[in-house]
């Protein structure tokens, strides 16, 4: 039996596994396999910190959005608990000054504390009251799968029709059959 001239294939060794011959020059070819492969996992690294970062600059720029809207609502809280002070309602206007300054320090507390800080307090929260946690947790879920449901509808309805012409135009109804129910002109024969 006649082996073949390769320098690279592999040759049998003992016990019929298969062993690779280091061959001079193969070397170089595995640094440079090295090399690409340190590569690529310093590109995925750097991608991956860019990500990060992004993600933590639109979370960040999201608290802060959040705490001013927040602070607009115990402005106008408190607005209208002065409003019940001149209207003779002191009891109600004192439960919405409390109210509003639960809004207020909320609004502060967004507006001060970075993200790892408040991924600590909601952590320590959670591990406090995890009955809290988990009942706002499920209507955090549920607020948000009605947001989707209804983005949805919201997409699906700007999708449907481009005119909006009524019969035979929208979701199901092929475009030649919306202007086959309309005759030339506009206009249908009354004969």
């Amino acid at each position: 039996m006649t082996m073949p001239d390769n320098p690279t294939a592999p040759s049998p060794g003992r016990f019929g596994r298969t062993e690779t011959v280091d061959v001079p020059g193969t070397s170089g070819a595995r640094a440079q396999i090295r090399d690409v492969k340190d590569q690529v996992v310093s590109e995925a690294k750097n991608s991956f910190r860019q990500a990060r970062d992004s993600a933590t600059s639109s979370l960040t720029h999201s608290r802060q959005q959040a705490a001013e809207r927040i602070g607009g609502i115990a402005d106008a809280i408190r607005n209208t608990s002065d409003h019940l002070r001149t209207e003779n309602e002191p009891r109600v206007a004192d439960l919405t000054q409390s109210l509003a300054e639960q809004a207020q320090r909320l609004s502060a507390y967004l507006r001060d504390r970075d993200f790892r800080g408040f991924q600590t307090d909601l952590q320590n929260f959670a591990r406090q009251q995890p009955a809290v946690a988990i009942g706002a947790a499920l209507a955090v879920g549920m607020l948000a799968a009605r947001f989707f449901k209804s983005s949805a509808r919201t997409d699906a309805a700007g999708d449907s029709g481009g005119s909006g012409a009524g019969f035979g135009s929208g979701p199901g109804y092929p475009a030649s059959y919306a202007s086959a129910a309309r005759p030339e002109g506009g206009a249908y024969d009354r004969s």
